[in-house]
Parts: structure tokens; sequence; C-alpha cells
């Protein structure tokens, strides 16, 4: 089966009410966790994620993703950190050891590649053996970028469909998801950053995607507490992968 990604915002909307969340996780289902870590400046995040940020900040510790890691390793969930530069940067680079170390599988920096285009590669070399760097492009990243930063990654890809999660800008979903397919051939390639609806999942995963990435259309049933329709939609998207894939 095509593999699942769900994002949560660490800590929304309180560590107590996801850590129920991920607790019922299906590991038929869900084959990746994206962990967000709060921050005052989620740039690259829509509306609906920018406030799940705002939220968790005020009590957000980096010794919370332990708690989490651990309850997804426990059900064979790898987990992914996406974080953003600056607040990677202001930690220092004990902190690639220490997410190593509890478990973290790997990392997906948003913003490398479009603010701080001249600091990736030293980035990736910076990583750990042990710690994936995860290349995220959009459709505006240009294709030379995508190649060269390929080439130095051998981990899935993300694939943003939007700009930002949660916004709505026109395209045409063929000729989006064809570009990328067709210059990484043989990498596994995730999708996510705009998909609203069971059924575009369905049609990305038709085009040839490996997996979608699923975030903001969680955001209701966290904010809530709604984990029997968590559930029920882990069980509608993967019976309809499991036809698909």
């Amino acid at each position: 089966m095509k593999p699942l990604v769900l994002y949560f915002t660490a800590n929304y909307p309180s560590k107590d009410i996801l850590s129920e969340f991920i607790a019922r996780l299906d590991s038929s289902v869900v084959k990746y966790v994206e962990l967000g870590i709060p921050t005052d400046n989620p740039l690259y995040d829509g509306p609906t994620i920018k406030v799940t940020h705002g939220v968790s900040i005020g009590g957000f510790r980096d010794s919370d993703l332990k708690l989490y890691s651990d309850m997804l390793k426990e059900r064979d969930i790898r987990t992914y950190l996406l974080v953003y530069y600056h607040e990677l940067r202001k930690r220092g680079s004990d902190f690639l050891h220490y997410l190593r170390d509890i478990g973290i599988s790997g990392l997906i920096i948003p913003d490398l590649f479009i603010d701080y285009f001249d600091s990736g590669a030293e980035v990736i070399k910076s990583f750990p053996e042990g710690l994936e760097f995860i290349p995220f492009f959009n459709p505006a990243t240009p294709d030379g970028v995508i190649r060269s930063v390929a080439e130095m990654t051998r981990s899935w890809i993300y694939y943003g469909l939007q700009p930002s999660t949660g916004i709505n800008v026109p395209f045409d979903l063929k000729e989006v998801s064809g570009r990328i397919l067709e210059m990484v051939p043989g990498r596994e390639v995730n999708f996510g950053f705009g998909i609203r609806t069971v059924e575009q999942v369905r049609e990305i995963l038709d085009l040839g995607s490996d997996g979608v990435a699923i975030g903001s259309m969680l955001i209701p049933m966290l904010k809530e507490n709604r984990t029997d329709d968590f559930v029920r939609f882990q069980k509608e998207v993967g019976e309809m992968m499991k036809v698909v894939g």
C-alpha cells in the first residue's frame, strides 16, 4: 500500500490530546508522521497551520519530542521533524545529534532552499549518520535546484503542490505532479501542501505519486478532540489507498 504521511504540530492542541491521537494511529495505513516544531514565524504554512503554532509555542520544549518519538516507534511509524531553518540554527549542532538519538528519522526544512539557498549544501553535510535530510520542493523550485539537491540525498522527497499549506491556488495537478516525477525517477515522492479532500488523495495517487501528506484536514479533529472521527478518517483513506496502490 502507498504511504500516508500525517502532519501534527507538536503539542497542538495540547500534549495530552496529541498523545491520544498518536495512540490511535493505524500503522497499517500511516507510514510516516511529521512533527512540526512550533515557531513564531511559520512562513510557508497557511493560516490553518499557523494557528496551531500560535497555540503550541508557549508550552513547547524540545524534550517533548522524545515522548512522541517513543510512541511512534512503538507503532513502527517513522518520525520526521518539520523545522524552519531559523529554529534549527538557533539550537546549534548538538540538536541534530539529539534528534537522531531519540529516534527521529529525518528533517524537513521547508525554507532552506528558498530563503537560505547558499547554506543548503552545508546543512545537508552536517547531518549525523542515521538522520535523513528530506528535500522539500514546490512548483516554484527551479529544475536545477531539484536535480542538485536530489543528487545530494537518498531519502524520499516531499513535494508541495501549493506555496503553503491551507492555500488553494488553482493549478493543473497532472502537470505539477508529472514535472517532479520525471525529474527524479526511482525516488519516493510524497505530495502534500494543499490536499483538501480524500477524493484529491485518490487523484494524486492515480497520477503516480508514491504517497500523500495530510495536515490541515486533521486540525478540526484535533481542535475538538474527535479521536473517533480520526480513526474513521484513517480507515477511509486506507481502504482507498489499498485500491489505488
